[in-house]
Order: C-alpha cells, then structure tokens, then sequence
C-alpha cells in the first residue's frame, strides 16, 4: 500500500513537470511567433536603423535663365556639417568639438553642445557654411592642410572632430542681387522655394534627393565593408520670357523715379509683349536683394518684422489693385468705336463739368475745353466727353465689355497671389457710376489686368493670356514643358485696333507728352486717380505706352503710387520713365529712329466714302486714300463701309466695305471736317461723301482755305445735303 502511494506521487509530479514544461515551451514558441512573425518586419527595421547610417545627398536645384539663357539663379556646392552623437559619446570629445567648431563656426558652445549630444546618431549641426570654414573644418577631421601635408600631432591636439563629418551641399546664389527679384523669388535654408518662380515651380526645381547607406557596429564605429550610393536626381531648369537687358533698363529708371517722386506707395512697371503676352520685364520698388532677402534697411536696429519682411516681397504688379485713371479711357473709346455708336469726328462739348444723375462731376480742366469730339476729347483727356461717349455705349454693352477685356477674373498669371480687382454689381451700376467709370474711376484692375487689356486694343483685337515661363528643361537638355502664346478671345476688330493705335500716337504727339522719344512713334495714354478715402490727397500717376506704333512689340506700364513732389499726374511722374525705358528698349532692338513724334498729313488719312460705289471703283479710291480694303457679303455696290466716312485713320489702315444691291443703300452719310483745307480738297472731300457745297466768302485765287462749315464735322445727314463753307485768307 505504501509503495503504491508513493509511485502514485512520483507519476503526479512527473506530470506535473511535464506539464509545466509543455506549458513552458508553449510559451516560449509563442513568444517567439510574436517576435519572429508578428512583430519581425518591425523589430528588423528597427535593427536595421541601429546597424546603418544615411547621409541624404542634396540634389542640385535646377536653373533659372532669362529668355536668352542667362543665369538669374544657380546653385552651388558647399558643405553643410553634421554630427554623430554616438560615436561621440564613445569617443567621448564632445568639449574637443565644441572648442574647436564654435570659434569657426561663430556660433555659441552651449548650442553646439546642446546638438551633439542628444540622444540620436545624427544632427544638423551648420548648414551651407562657406568654404572658408570647411577649409578649417576639413583639416581637423583629414589631418591633413589644403595642400595635403599631414599635420603634426601638436597642430591636431585638442582638435579631434571624431564623429564630425561634411556633407556636400546646395546653395542658391543670385548673380543679379535684386534684379527681378519679385519675380525670380528665394529659396529657404531647405532649398525649398517660397517666393516667385522659385514658389510656383518648386517641384520642377527642386529634384530628388539622393543618399549614403554605411553599415555600423554596435558601438557606433563605421566598419568598410558595406556602402550603398543612391544619385540624386537634379532639377530641372526654368526658362523665362524675361530679358535681363530690358529689365535692367525698368529698374535703372524705376529707381531714379522712385527716389525723385518720393512714391510713398511705391511703383511699379511691366512691359510686354503685346502679341504674345510674354512679360519681358516686371519690377517692384522697395526692393530687396534675394542673397539676403530677411536684410534690409527698416529706420530701426531691429530686425525686419514679418509684416515688413512681406510688403518688402510684395509684386505690386500682381497682386496690388488700383483705379486706373484716364489710361481706362483708351478701353472706353475702343468699346464706343467697336459698337459704332459714335467716330472720331462726331461733335462734343466741354463746359467743364457734368451734371450726372444728380451729381457735379468735374474736368481736370475746369474751364472746360469747349467744343470737342472723340479724337480731340482723348487728346485733352476730357471727362465730359467721355462720359457723353459712355452715354451712347450705355450700361449694359460697358458692363459686358469690362468682362470681355479681362477685367472680372484673373489672368491665371504664373506667379502666386494674383488679385482680381473689384467693379460694381449689375444693379449698382447707374448712371452715377456708368459716367465715372468711363474715364477710370471708382473700380479697380491689377496692373497687369490693364496691360493685357491694353495689348488687345494695338496688336490687332486679341486678348493674350500673359506669362513670364517660357519653357522647363530636364538636365539633358530635353523641353518637358514649354508655353505657346495662348489667345483668350478677340475683343475687338482689327479695324478698331487700327484706329486705336492712330488715337495713341495722336494723343501722346498732340498732348506733349514727356513720354515721346524723339525720331520714335510711339502711342500712349497718361492716366491719374485719386485714392480712397478721397481727399486724402495721395494720387496714383501712371502711362501706357506701345512702339513702335504701326507694329507694337513693346507695351510699357508705368505706375508711380502716391508721388511726393510738385505734380501728382501720369503725364509728369510716370510718363518720362516710360519715355527712358522705350528708348533705350527700341535702340536695343535696333530699331532705327525716323522722322517719328509727329502725326503729318503724310503719314495718316481720311476714311473716304465709297457707299454706292461699284467694287471696282471703291478699290481704286481706297488705294488712293493709302488704305488696305476687304469685301463682305454678295453684289457689286458697296451699301455701307467701316470705319464711316471722314474718320482720321493711319496710312494702310483697313476699310470694310459691305456688298449689297443698290436698293440697300443707306440714305445718310456723315459731314467730314474740310476746314483749313483749300477750295478743291473740300470739293473732292464733300463730293466722296455724297453732299453738295455751298461756298461763301471768297473761293478762289490766292491762299485760301475754308474758315467754318456747317453742319459739323461728324454729324449725320442726308446725301446731296448742301454744307456751308465759308472761305478766307489763311
């Protein structure tokens, strides 16, 4: 009995061990399932960071070139230092390094103390040091001087940068310093870009990173064995439309303008290319230089606040609003010309103020200017008539036209922050605002809204979307993305355009201009407006002006914010830079000077009237009047004609001539101006019109010309209407 109770105990504690040791290797077999299979892919890339070390290779940022391919800007390789904390610790140096790297450096030990060790294997510790320090730097950690030579240990005592290491690295450079800055932009200490071009095309410029994979010890020692090189891939390089030249012509004069007229509000200029859109210079002043763009002069010892830093790195040309001013009135006479609801001669009259739904709206020229008509009143930049012309054109065709002109959505510019400007609702907009609106008043546009919309009216009636990117290259020189010149719309015809250019030049010869260049044709439009609030008594002066004038390829927008001096207007501030940068623009494009700054009989005509002609004959007057001709619609007889007779127009300009039957012959023709024309210029030019002439005073022999006439040049009358004309002495 004893022994089976005590063989029954030994079988009870062998199970029981067994049991505990199943249940042991149970544990055991789990435990390593979780660490092998659960957790492997996690515990063997945490080994892997404990047994590798990655150096990231920093690609080179791509290029920016101007359109004739020189560099705007570059990168260039410097050493960037950095620090391995473990081995450090091992090697225990740390004060060696702090000693040695804080006088090179220039930065305090603390912070230098403070990074190297952390607990980590790798830290920052100077990026993109100059090449003097890596010279220092470098002959610690090789032992030996730029020329090779092995240093002594007593000129490495004290000096062990074990754990110190120099990483190749990129720095943006700027050759130009503040050229173009507000559209080329900067980089951070990232070489990530946050300004401009560098801003918008940073996934272009910036490449891929490479890196360095090195396998490590334990102890954090670096054996040889295993290194593994990925290439970082560089940049591609950006094409600007810019040209370097034309741009260093804007800011040489920008800056004289903006010292001279002490423009509180700053000042800007663009200038394009009107039959492209291409931007061929665009600058901003203040400025900054973009090597040091955080640096610049702020009246006080302390650093540039943010707020300073961005009105500094503001493009006025983008993304600042304003009232255009008079230079508006160019639009408003294309629209009134474009509808047909008035010509170049029809009469108007300046008392020197407007009565406009209630309000006294007055001329610059308080005096008023009289008698006038569309041609006289753009000369004068006269405020009643325009809003007489607006008037005519009527709300609902000014509202429609002020969105086909661009002016209520953004260009889609290629750089950030472009604005819109504001204009009135539809059902604001009165009779009140229809009137101020004619000649630029109490709604805004960006600057580059108005050269746009400009460029259409002289470049034959189209609106081109700008752009300052030409085209991105790879680093083989392959183009992976170019910019064709891109139509929007056409907003006028080409026969408006015509007349639009012969208005420009008119008016910059017949206003004396200061922005004329002598030997040049040129056209342009001053423009002046008040800021708000009003009576403030700060003014925006700017000019429009485009050469040469029979085939614009430059348009020129000057705009000078709040001009401190003795006169605010367009025609005394902005004008003469206009005039210094159009002509050292046209002699750079070799452009050679002729008799230019004057509008002569030689080189413009009158539309004469061809209504009831047969195509035959109406070609051969056409080309006697040096006109350029086309034919719409079936017939022979020429039933009405674009422009309308008596219309001032540029030698080669274009009339349309409508074909019809005979039976469709307008009944009405329009009174040309024949006075201080001789006896037979103002038969022929009555007769071409289809009216008769009564002559009065004395018609014949000596120098005589024709004093009056009546009706007036412009007004609508019947055919074979009689037109008194009274002749004199000249």
């Amino acid at each position: 009995m004893g022994r089976d109770k005590t063989s029954k105990s030994t079988r009870n504690r062998i199970l029981f061990f067994a049991f505990a040791f199943l249940f042991f290797i149970i544990i055991i077999c789990a435990r390593i399932f979780y660490i092998q299979i659960v957790k492997g892919s996690e515990y063997k890339s945490m080994a892997l960071d404990q047994q590798t070390r990655e150096k990231e290779i920093t690609p080179k940022r791509g290029t920016i070139y101007d359109r004739n391919g020189k560099e705007l800007a570059v990168s260039a390789t410097v050493d960037t230092v950095v620090a391995d904390p473990k081995i450090i610790k091992n090697s225990k140096n740390a004060d060696e390094i702090v000693a040695t790297l804080a006088p090179i450096l220039e930065m305090d030990e603390a912070d230098i103390k403070e990074i190297i060790t952390r607990n980590s294997s790798f830290e920052w510790v100077a990026k993109k040091i100059d090449s003097e320090k890596s010279k220092q730097i470098r002959k610690y950690i090789s032992g030996k001087d730029e020329n090779g030579k092995k240093l002594s240990k007593e000129e490495l005592k004290g000096h062990n940068l074990g754990g110190i290491s120099l990483v190749e690295d990129s720095k943006r450079f700027y050759p130009g310093g503040s050229l173009a800055s507000h559209v080329i932009g900067f980089t951070g200490t990232d070489n990530q870009g946050l300004e401009g071009i560098e801003a918008v095309y940073d996934k272009f410029l910036k490449g891929n990173s490479g890196k360095i994979v090195t396998s490590s010890k334990s102890n954090g020692t670096l054996p040889s064995d295993y290194e593994k090189y990925f290439n970082a891939q560089d940049g591609n390089d950006v094409i600007l439309t810019i040209d370097s030249n034309i741009q260093y012509f804007v800011e040489k004069a920008l800056d004289e303008a903006y010292v001279k007229y002490k423009a509180l509000g700053g000042a800007c200029v663009l200038v394009t290319n009107p039959n492209t859109g291409e931007v061929l210079a665009m600058a901003t002043r203040p400025t900054f230089d973009l090597n040091s763009p955080r640096q610049f002069a702020t009246g006080s010892d302390k650093p540039a606040t943010l707020e300073q830093l961005q009105e500094r790195w503001r493009n006025k040309v983008v993304v600042d609003t304003y009232e255009p001013g008079s230079v508006f009135k160019l639009i408003t006479c294309s629209i009134a010309l474009e509808e047909k609801v008035t010509n170049l001669t029809d009469p108007y009259f300046c008392p020197g103020y407007l009565i406009v739904g209630g309000q006294k709206i007055s001329c610059f020229h308080t005096s008023g200017h009289g008698a006038s008509n569309l041609l006289k009143g753009t000369v004068d930049s006269c405020n009643p008539v325009y809003m007489q012309v607006a008037a005519k054109i009527g709300k609902d065709r000014m509202f429609k036209y002020f969105k086909t002109f661009g002016f209520r959505e953004t260009t889609d510019f290629d750089l950030p922050g472009e604005a819109i400007g504001s204009f009135w609702g539809y059902n604001d907009y009165n009779e009140t605002e229809l009137a101020t609106s004619s000649f630029g008043q109490g709604f805004t546009v960006t600057p580059l809204q108005m050269a746009t919309a400009i460029g259409a009216l002289v470049n034959g009636g189209y609106l081109y979307k700008p752009h300052v990117v030409k085209e991105i290259v790879d680093s083989n020189g392959n183009v992976i993305k170019s910019t064709t010149p891109t139509r929007i719309r056409q907003v006028i015809s080409k026969e408006t355009s015509d007349t639009m250019r012969y208005i420009m030049q008119t008016t910059l010869v017949q206003s004396g201009s200061l922005a004329k260049v002598d030997g040049y044709d040129i056209g342009g439009k001053s423009g002046t407006s008040e800021k708000l609030p009003r009576g403030s008594n700060q003014y925006i002066g700017s000019y429009c002006s485009v050469a040469p004038i029979n085939d614009p390829q430059v348009l020129c927008l000057v705009i000078i914010d709040d001009p401190r001096g003795a006169s605010y207007y367009g025609g005394q501030t902005a004008a003469p830079v206009a005039s210094s940068i159009m002509q050292q623009i046209l002699q750079y494009y070799n452009v050679q000077p002729n008799n230019g700054d004057s509008v002569s009989t030689a080189d413009d005509t009158v539309i004469p009237d061809v209504v009831g002609k047969t195509t035959e004959d109406a070609k051969k007057i056409a080309e006697s009047f040096n006109l350029k001709y086309s034919f719409r619609g079936k017939g022979d007889t020429v039933v009405s004609q674009e422009p309308a007779a008596g219309t001032h127009v540029r030698n080669n300009s274009y009339i349309t001539m409508n074909l019809g039957s005979p039976a469709e012959i307008s009944q009405e023709t329009t009174v040309p101006d024949v006075t201080g024309k001789s006896a037979e210029e103002v038969n022929a030019l009555l007769a071409d019109a289809g009216l008769k002439l009564n002559a009065k005073g004395k018609a014949s022999g000596g120098n005589v010309i024709s004093l009056s006439q009546d009706p007036t040049p412009g007004t609508t009358v019947k055919r074979d209407t009689q037109v008194t004309v009274n002749f004199g002495e000249q």
